[in-house]
């Protein structure tokens, strides 16, 4: 299982990817992407490639690219962890890939908003722009000892 850690980075990879379609920042961003796939062996960088090309295109047309964008975002952060499954050595890459990305969007597309909520007594780990932010639930206080119930408490 991938740790935590890397899914947030493969979830900014996404995040950044997405981001760049469209933008003057797409070619760059694409090559980084693609040149960080070749790693995956050949006939997956010609598949992503041509992913690429399709999504970037979908975003493109639509009236609403800010919605394409984030319904193709999960799938990019799903494609990152299976890079990063296999060459997890590629993650100090992928980070600067994501700050180079991030830097080189149009200022409206640097500022994303994400709602991370951990339950319980989860962890949930969100990350934006290559920042992975941790949020844990409130823990109840242990029980005093002796202060269970039935027991008396000290004095």
């Amino acid at each position: 299982m991938l740790a935590e850690s890397l899914i947030a980075l493969a979830g900014a990879g996404g995040t950044a990817l997405v981001g760049a379609m469209a933008t003057d920042a797409w070619q760059t961003a694409r090559a980084g992407a693609a040149r960080l796939f070749t790693r995956g062996g050949a006939e997956r960088q010609r598949a992503i490639a041509e992913r690429l090309d399709h999504d970037a295109e979908l975003v493109a047309r639509a009236a609403e690219p800010e919605r394409v964008r984030q319904a193709l975002a999960p799938a990019w952060q799903v494609e990152w962890e299976a890079l990063l499954a296999e060459r997890p050595e590629l993650a100090e890459e992928l980070q600067g890939f994501v700050e180079r990305t991030v830097a080189a969007l149009p200022r409206a597309e640097q500022h994303w908003t994400q709602h991370v909520t951990a339950h319980g007594h989860g962890r949930a780990y969100g990350a934006l722009g290559g920042n992975v932010v941790v949020h844990e639930a409130a823990q109840p206080d242990p029980p005093a000892p002796g202060g269970g119930p039935g027991e008396a408490a000290p004095r």
